[in-house]
């Protein structure tokens, strides 16, 4: 049985009007916007077992029409690292406007708009890079691959016709048309014809092509025409792939590979794209921008804790708390550990101010990795990182942190909470822990059918204040991280709880489906997602991350795409 399905145990009536997340505090800084409605994840088989390896029927699967995808923040200042060298990292820094966020990532195409302002700062960043790129020594590497010549002003048609030709090729990540190619030339003489300078022509002619759709945009046609999904070309595949483990541009061996026809077969050499790619150091691409987003880490850095109450956070502490769960999600990555590792696992990385907040011995310079047996600590529902960004300042939250179990580990959010209720007040009453408070709010019936189901995944993490630290008593009363979850399941805290979500068959879809939301740039069901990885053989126990990885490369919902037409 899954024993952690909040729709599973809330009559349908109180399930569709009633529910109190979010309220025991204050409200959330920013509601992401929630791109598709997730219908209920499936019921284990008639004799299946939790956490068992089973496939559903076959299903007639569509990849839905992804639209015309921006580059976000960070797959603009890594794709201009890789096409230009830069590290001035403008869309970051400057910043650039936010990028929206629905389920929980920035890779949703329909939420990746372009506004005035950003247009604005596109145009003034493009300067930018280029001024940088033309100023450079005539020894950079980069600035000799690029500027392949010199213009003058009798040469200026020929070689800008040559740099163009080579520069936007990468840049619109295909090959590009004669046509295209003297479109910019033409700027650029237009250009030469008022100012008189070759360099400041084949400038504007190099600017023009960073403020080009086809390079801001991820532009991807499959058939246009078709009403059903049909698969993208190599250059198209070539640039999904690049952005879900990269998140930037494709290499020059991803290039060849798509000019070679290799890609859109989904066989070997798709497979060992893959491997060379999750080997690389930019797949820190694909942890910091899926699994920041994902496990809610990105958010760590910016979390202040009240001084007064945790006068021991600081800024070292503070801004190392990402980087564990960043080096942690790398390990299970490069040594193919199973999926439940991130839950179970016993090991994790630390920094010397890091391991003084866990109660470790010190490290030395720099994060490293130490074992976890014998201390209190397990897998990921024990980084600090997740458990500040789920609590409030003064305090911890307990429906922050189910809710977050609930979202992201399970794919079962709970409703919304109704209007009328008011929230616990931020500070707790002298004596009183949190649960005691809480068992006086949800004696409220309205209340009552969701904590009953949030709170006791809540009260598992208690024994961790909002900073992390690892507690045994909480506003002057003993911490009790005891509970029952609505199946009769006991916790005893939150080792008890990393075991249920480990069982749990869901966690092996939600997995599922986030990957393919961050990957493919649209929302997806959890029915979808498990049809897709059943489609393929992903079994729902044991699977390794890289297995999981794969899977969704070699899916027809990564590799095809509908067109407009229904």
């Amino acid at each position: 049985m899954k024993v952690l399905r909040i729709s599973q145990w809330l009559p349908p009536l109180l399930l569709a009007c009633v529910g109190c997340t979010g309220l025991i505090g204050s409200s959330e800084e920013e509601t992401p916007r929630n791109g598709g409605a997730d219908s209920e994840l499936p019921s284990i088989p008639p004799g299946g077992e939790p956490g068992g390896s089973y496939v559903v029927p076959t299903t007639v699967l569509d990849s839905g029409r992804v639209v015309l995808r921006r580059l976000n923040r960070t797959e603009y200042d890594n794709t201009m690292r890789d096409l230009l060298g830069s590290t001035l990292n403008l869309a970051r820094k400057t910043p650039f406007a936010a990028d929206d966020v629905v389920d929980y990532f920035n890779t949703n195409g329909e939420a990746l708009v372009m506004s005035l302002l950003l247009t604005e700062q596109m145009d003034q960043a493009a300067s930018t890079l280029i001024e940088e790129l033309m100023g450079r020594t005539a020894s950079d590497p980069w600035r000799n691959r690029i500027l392949t010549c010199e213009p003058s002003a009798s040469t200026f048609d020929r070689c800008a016709t040559e740099v163009l030709n080579g520069f936007m090729k990468n840049a619109y990540r295909r090959p590009v048309t004669a046509d295209e190619v003297q479109a910019r030339v033409d700027l650029g003489r237009s250009v030469l014809q008022s100012s008189g300078d070759p360099t400041v022509a084949l400038s504007a002619a190099l600017k023009s092509v960073l403020l080009s759709p086809h390079f801001l945009y991820r532009v991807e046609l499959g058939d246009p025409e078709s009403p059903v999904a049909t698969p993208l070309s190599d250059y198209e595949l070539a640039s999904r792939l690049s952005y879900f483990l990269w998140a930037s541009m494709p290499d020059q061996e991803l290039f060849d590979a798509a000019a070679a026809g290799q890609l859109s077969a989904a066989g070997p050499e798709l497979t060992a794209q893959v491997e060379r790619m999750l080997a690389d150091d930019k797949a820190e691409g694909l942890i910091e921008s899926f699994a920041g987003q994902w496990l809610s880490t990105r958010d760590a850095p910016s979390f202040v804790a009240e001084a007064a109450l945790f006068p021991d956070y600081d800024d070292e502490l503070r801004l190392s708390l990402a980087q564990e769960t960043n080096l942690f999600f790398k390990a299970l990555i490069d040594e193919r550990q199973p999926l439940t590792t991130l839950l179970r696992s016993d090991f994790t990385f630390v920094n010397d101010r890091l391991a003084r907040h866990y109660g470790l011995p010190p490290v030395g310079d720099g994060f490293q990795r130490v074992s976890l047996r014998g201390s209190p600590r397990i897998g990921i529902l024990s980084h600090a990182s997740v458990l500040a960004v789920t609590s409030h300042p003064n305090r911890t939250s307990v429906v922050k942190r189910a809710e977050w179990v609930l979202e992201r580990l399970l794919c079962d959010p709970p409703p919304p909470p109704p209007a009328m209720i008011p929230p616990i007040k931020e500070e707790l009453p002298p004596g009183l822990t949190l649960r005691q408070t809480l068992e006086a709010h949800r004696a409220n019936p309205a209340c009552a059918g969701c904590h009953k189901i949030m709170d006791p995944i809540g009260f598992a993490l208690e024994n961790f204040d909002a900073t992390g630290a690892f507690r045994t008593m909480d506003n002057g009363a003993p911490v009790d991280a005891s509970g029952q979850l609505a199946d009769g399941t006991p916790l005893a805290g939150h080792e008890d709880l990393a075991a249920a979500i480990a069982n749990d068959a869901d966690y092996a879809i939600c997995v599922a489906k986030h990957l393919l939301t961050f990957a493919v740039g649209r929302s997806f069901s959890a029915e979808e997602a498990k049809a897709y990885a059943a489609g393929i053989g992903v079994t729902m126990k044991d699977a390794t991350w890289p297995e999981f990885i794969h899977a969704i490369v070699q899916s027809e919902a990564f590799r095809t795409r509908r067109g407009e037409a229904q």
